[in-house]
């Protein structure tokens, strides 16, 4: 225990360089492949690389404020610090009003959240990271976990979404919202209706984040009625369209 203990701590006094620095930003790299990919998993807009960037960005101004400051009297902090202020800006961006809906807080709060990882991690605490790390996913996800917990399982119903194909425009908006709730393929047919289309999918009535589909395809151009609590025979003699 005693010769594991040091490198629950700072790394710069347990390693040499340039092996210190070397193992952070690898670890750096796995702590944001590890939350990017959760985020990339529910098709949000920081995903993969982008929360992966954040997190070994962070920790490389973080190593390079401590080797300008080594030998010295200047703040090692004072680079770190400005951090805190562009990643600001940053998670900002993430943020936009849609709908008279506040969408993306999530996002910006994962972005700085994993920023501060970062920095914690150039200064040393590896380890520390990792857990703080698995702490963040396990948040992101046990909002799902809970509300499923407390509801229940997913109650399916079938929904009709009548639309105006507008030479195919229209359905590709409706393909790109299911693809962002992570409805697959098999849960959804168009057929047509005179000039118009209808989309049947089935969908969950039963948690908040699945019902807001319905509210998505709702406000997508294009669309003229949104029914749903249709029989499950309703759907049977529907072409699949694969586009």
């Amino acid at each position: 225990m005693n010769a594991i203990r040091p490198y629950l701590f700072d790394l710069h006094r347990v390693l040499t360089p340039p092996w210190d620095d070397t193992v952070l930003i690898l670890v750096a790299i796995v702590c944001g492949v590890i939350v990017g990919f959760e985020r990339e998993s529910k098709n949000k807009p920081a995903g993969l690389r982008t929360v992966s960037l954040i997190c070994v960005g962070s920790t490389i101004f973080t190593l390079a404020s401590i080797l300008m400051a080594s030998g010295s009297a200047a703040d090692r902090g004072r680079i770190a610090a400005q951090i805190v202020t562009g990643i600001g800006f940053l998670g900002a961006g993430a943020i936009i009003r849609e709908h008279g809906t506040v969408v993306g807080l999530t996002t910006g709060a994962t972005i700085w959240t994993v920023s501060a990882i970062g920095v914690l991690i150039g200064t040393g605490y590896a380890v520390g990271g990792l857990i703080l790390t698995l702490i963040v996913v396990a948040m992101l996800r046990g909002v799902t976990v809970l509300e499923r917990f407390l509801l229940g399982a997913c109650h399916y119903q079938h929904c009709r979404v009548v639309y105006d194909p507008a030479d195919g425009k229209t359905r590709l908006r409706l393909l790109r919202i299911l693809d962002e709730f992570g409805v697959p393929d098999c849960a959804w047919l168009i057929e047509k209706e005179d000039r118009l289309e209808a989309m049947h999918i089935e969908c969950c009535d039963r948690h908040h984040t699945h019902r807001l589909l319905l509210a998505e395809l709702a406000d997508a151009p294009g669309v003229k009625a949104v029914r749903h609590a249709f029989a499950p025979g309703e759907m049977k003699g529907a072409d699949r369209h694969v586009v």
